[in-house]
């Protein structure tokens, strides 16, 4: 039998050697490139998703600002690092749209860290504590719906407090926008507050809020818009970086033990000073 020189034995043990370099050399770089991609994939899918519902012109009005507003804010912030935003458009007719926010609600493909119900009342930007279980028209809605005092939940709760940071998303404004903003006890007897009481109701265990922005109607639209969308941007970011916060209060009495809590932050003083109970009065906007 032959024997194999001993130099072609080391050649080919330095080849077989190279060979095995390279084939890890590869793995490695594939490796890294495997992870890297996966890591950017997971970086984007990992942004929390915020999903904020609008409502469709209502009546003969020519738009609803609630969706106006809703499409500025999904251009300016669709790229945002820290989450990611998604929209439902919703009609306004009685709860209809509801099924239609748990319908984009149950097709995200993970839980949202906050859903966002938007609609137009009055010329203020008017952010919502609670909703009551109450429907009164004073006019159809876009299907033809009539309502007259009527519960939402036959024997369900009074009202229900909203399951969202809203403290902390008032205290992201700086004082000067913070005293043009409405805080509201009452979300009206329309669609807005059916929509809220019935998604509440639904699903407790949900970071869920309600805003109302200025109405379509409203005289320095422009002007208002551009501080309604300022608002909207840090009040998001706040409510996706807030780790920890309440059920929003419902009651006089509940509401002053907060203010007694919290007296010594000046914001958020300031923020349950200016929140009403179902018990305290405060000025209807239907």
């Amino acid at each position: 039998m032959e024997e194999v020189p001993f130099i072609n034995v080391y050649r080919r043990v330095k080849y077989s050697h190279s060979i095995q370099k390279a084939v890890v050399n590869m793995r490695e770089k594939l490796m890294i490139k495997t992870f890297l991609f996966f890591l950017i994939s997971f970086g984007a899918w990992a942004r929390p998703v915020v999903l904020v519902s609008h409502f469709d012109a209502f009546g003969k009005a020519a738009f609803n600002n609630s969706e106006k507003i809703a499409g500025v804010l999904f251009q300016k912030l669709k790229d945002h690092p820290e989450f990611e935003l998604k929209l439902c458009g919703l009609n306004t007719v009685f709860d209809k749209s509801t099924y239609q926010l748990e319908d984009c609600f149950r097709s995200l493909p993970v839980a949202p860290k906050i859903v966002l119900g938007l609609g137009e009342a009055n010329c203020n930007f008017k952010i919502e504590t609670m909703a009551r279980n109450f429907d009164k028209t004073a006019g159809p809605d876009n299907e033809g719906n009539e309502r007259n005092k009527t519960e939402i939940i036959p024997n369900g709760m009074k009202a229900i407090g909203l399951n969202y940071p809203l403290a902390q998303m008032y205290c992201a404004l700086p004082e000067n926008d913070r005293k043009e903003v409405e805080v509201s006890n009452n979300a009206g007897s329309f669609v807005c507050n059916n929509l809220a009481y019935q998604f509440a109701h639904l699903y407790p265990e949900v970071t869920f809020g309600f805003i109302h922005v200025p109405s379509q109607h409203c005289r320095g639209l422009a002007k208002k818009d551009i501080v309604t969308l300022r608002n909207l941007e840090k009040m998001i970011l706040a409510a996706v970086k807030t780790t920890s916060f309440e059920r929003l209060s419902t009651t006089k009495k509940e509401i002053e033990e907060l203010r007694n809590t919290h007296q010594n932050d000046q914001c958020l003083s300031e923020f349950f000073k200016r929140t009403k109970g179902i018990d305290e009065k405060n000025r209807w906007s239907f």
